[in-house]
């Protein structure tokens, strides 16, 4: 048992004569004094004041500190289906508890004492380390765990995980991101059933589904590494993105098992990482495209067009943003007919393909692309389908 001396023993049955407080909430009020916990000081405490106990419930807490290992009991039933490696308790109590602790020490100058919420979070924390194996980490814990006192509510917060993958497309029709219900415009009505989205299937969609399924996860929000038409198939590597896992249950996987086929979206590759990139990443695409020309051409035009844009630079005009350029590294064009050919070319990232054959798209708020097939050729040419061949590893 903690050593009392008499100065806190004649302080505490005054306290006491008035006030009732339970063990914890009496061992609290006096840091000096050595203990296992603030139970143990406090019933050291009560057996030294000798007086006659006022009775009820604890003046502070209401003798909710009773209640903790229950408390802790249910927090552990609530984590038991989650993977983390480290944790942090947060309370949500009634203001009337911190302002009795304040008034109470106020009247009998009690200083130095803990508050009760930092009692409370500690004591609970420290049940939940001893019970899983767990650290508290105070900076960027795997679950953060809410606990309100008033209405008993425990909210999980599992810190969002980040992964970087790569998927192929090996179908046509599919639209790289979810698209916005055209009745509701993305508020969630009856037509969507509230999701906000068309009903259509998209490589954000398959994707998300078999991310939340890896990770038991409520949520996926991805960071897109340019983008494909619905028309097109993205193969050879694949094409990256970055995805965030919000609110996993668990934080490993099995590769075996993640890297399959569905839908024809093929996740080619997948890795947990530290962060998502603040800004979007540089990368180069190589891209077939077949074009349909307005009149016919022949060679001669088609070797120009390749010599113009062999190692070349474009230049992209937006209407309302500053003009910007982007670099062709490699181009080769093949007749099929008079008015159709094929081309493959490799450049960077976020050129639009369609828009760099024909010369603008107005729909894109883009008033001009020059150099363009379109413009070099002098013939009016448009892209009907494109493909991602191959996209180089992130620079």
């Amino acid at each position: 048992m903690p050593s009392i001396g008499k100065s806190v023993a004649n302080l505490a049955g005054i306290i006491l004569a008035d006030y009732p407080l339970c063990n914890w909430c009496l061992g609290r009020q006096f840091p000096s004094i050595k203990g296992e916990n603030n139970e143990v000081k406090g019933r050291a405490i009560k057996k030294e004041a000798k007086v006659e106990i006022k009775k009820g419930l604890c003046f502070i807490c209401q003798d909710i500190m009773q209640s903790i290992k229950d408390t802790s009991v249910k927090v552990l039933e609530r984590l038991k289906d989650y993977e983390f490696n480290d944790f942090l308790i947060g309370v949500k109590l009634p203001k009337d508890f911190i302002e009795r602790e304040d008034s109470l020490r106020a009247k009998f100058k009690l200083r130095g004492g803990e508050t009760i919420k930092r009692e409370i979070t500690r004591e609970i924390g420290k049940i939940i380390a001893i019970k899983t194996g767990k650290k508290v980490n105070f900076h960027k814990p795997d679950m953060t765990i809410l606990i309100d006192l008033i209405s008993g509510e425990i909210d999980l917060n599992p810190k969002s995980l980040f992964v970087y993958g790569r998927y192929l497309k090996m179908v046509r029709g599919l639209p790289q991101k979810r698209r916005k219900c055209r009745n509701c415009r993305g508020n969630g009505c009856h037509e969507c059933e509230y999701t906000g989205f068309l009903k259509e299937q998209s490589v954000e969609q398959i994707l998300a589904q078999r991310l939340v399924e890896i990770f038991n996860a409520k949520r996926v929000k991805f960071t897109w590494v340019g983008g494909e038409s619905a028309k097109s198939l993205v193969l050879g590597n694949g094409r990256p993105f970055y995805a965030e896992i919000i609110k996993p249950k668990l934080r490993h996987m099995n590769e075996s098992e993640v890297l399959r086929e569905g839908n024809g979206i093929i996740l080619k590759e997948i890795k947990i990482i530290d962060k998502k990139p603040e800004k979007s990443p540089n990368f180069k695409v190589k891209v077939f495209a077949h074009v349909i020309f307005d009149k016919e051409v022949n060679e001669e035009k088609l070797n120009t067009l390749k010599g113009k844009l062999q190692n070349s630079e474009v230049k992209i005009i937006p209407s309302k943003k500053k003009p910007f350029i982007k670099k062709i590294y490699e181009f080769n064009v093949e007749s099929t007919n008079e008015r159709e050919a094929k081309i493959v070319f490799k450049c960077d990232g976020g050129l639009n393909i369609k828009s760099f054959i024909s010369g603008s798209d107005m729909e894109r708020d883009l008033l001009e692309i020059t150099p363009n097939v379109s413009e070099i050729i002098g013939v009016k040419a448009s892209c009907d389908t494109f493909d991602i061949l191959d996209v180089e590893d992130i620079i």
